[in-house]
């Protein structure tokens, strides 16, 4: 029997392992794949030729950029918040950066996309949606050909969106995710912006060195116009209420300064303290009356107009693309380097792995 204070022996051995182990294991499996280079070198041989095939049939694109940039006045819709975090140098950064990011999603939004991709224009002769010429340079036709639900032979042939059925919606969705892409894998529209400047960019790359050109343009032509709606939406619908409102003062104030006329014309000489005088006091009262209405309507509409032209932003456009742009291909000596690394890895952890396992099963 045991003695209860004798403390109870483990049934196994920890096994530390030293540096010089760890040297010998390394030098060991080097050693291996020194030894076994040709097997590795066949195992890079598919890797290899699978980039080196993907890099020739990848198809030319032809990247066509645009840059511009926004100048719009805040101050008015931050206030004092503004001025006192000006003081610091600070609001501008924050502020100019907030507007840039929110410009160029607003460009990458489907609401400007759509209007973009049912634009009508003329690319290699053919005048057409832009969306019908991005299924026509993309090949979709090609990829739906097996297709038996409606997309076989697609084209778009109205641009009604809210009428749209569920293939024509999956289609716009498919060019939507075309240009846009995902995080992963970018799409073929792309922008950006200078941090310093704040010059932004707008980059189209298709197949087609028109396609791209005509695209970018059309990109910034629906941004622009959104863009200048939106921000004046509200300063515009005030300005056309004021000069809708001054313009029936004005014609107030014309027929009454007419009817006055014609009562001073027709009782010329006659004095009649009953009926002339109390006339002509009258009507002289409304005309003033609308004299004075009508110049505080004009304060408002002026008020009105400064008003919205100072929140409409100036987009100027500084450089737009112009052919002939230089082709983007797949570069093939990256290819080829790319598919050996991965033979290489591949080949180094197939080496290492065996080696591994006879030394297990030993």
């Amino acid at each position: 029997m045991t003695d209860p204070q004798t403390p109870i022996q483990p049934y196994y051995q920890e096994e530390e392992v030293t540096l010089k182990e760890i040297i010998l294991k390394v030098r060991a499996f080097l050693y291996e794949i020194f030894v076994n280079w040709k097997l590795i070198l066949i195992i890079c041989i598919p890797f290899v030729s699978y980039m080196l095939y993907d890099a020739i049939i990848s198809p030319i694109r032809y990247p066509a950029t645009l840059t511009f940039m926004v100048e719009e006045d805040e101050s008015t819709r931050l206030g004092g918040v503004a001025n006192v975090l000006g003081q610091f140098g600070i609001s501008g950064v924050q502020r100019g950066k907030y507007n840039l990011d929110r410009i160029l999603e607003i460009s990458r939004s489907r609401r400007v996309l759509q209007m973009a991709l049912f634009a009508k224009c003329e690319v290699e002769g053919d005048k057409d949606f832009l969306a019908n010429h991005l299924i026509k340079e993309y090949d979709y036709h090609a990829r739906w050909k097996e297709d038996s639900t409606g997309l076989k032979g697609f084209l778009f042939t109205h641009d009604s969106i809210a009428g749209f059925n569920r293939v024509e919606n999956r289609v716009l969705k498919a060019l939507q995710h075309l240009m846009n892409g995902t995080n992963d894998d970018p799409g073929a529209y792309q922008t950006s912006y200078n941090d310093d400047t704040g010059i932004m960019t707008l980059k189209m790359s298709a197949p087609s060195e028109e396609l791209a050109i005509t695209m970018v343009d059309t990109l910034f032509g629906k941004l622009t116009s959104y863009y200048v709606f939106n921000a004046t939406d509200k300063a515009e619908t005030t300005y056309q209420v004021m000069k809708l409102k001054t313009d029936s003062l004005a014609k107030a104030l014309s027929a009454a300064e007419y009817r006055l006329a014609e009562f001073l014309d027709k009782n010329k000489n006659i004095f009649s303290a009953r009926e002339g005088s109390l006339q002509q006091t009258r009507l002289t009262t409304e005309v003033q009356r609308l004299q004075i209405l009508h110049g505080e309507s004009l304060k408002n509409l002026e008020y009105a107009d400064f008003t919205l032209k100072n929140r409409t932003p100036f987009i100027t456009l500084i450089d737009n693309p112009l052919p002939p742009l230089r082709p983007v291909e797949e570069s093939k000596p990256k290819a080829i380097l790319i598919g050996l690394l991965l033979g290489l890895i591949v080949g180094s952890a197939f080496v290492i792995g065996r080696k591994i396992y006879r030394d297990a099963m030993q």
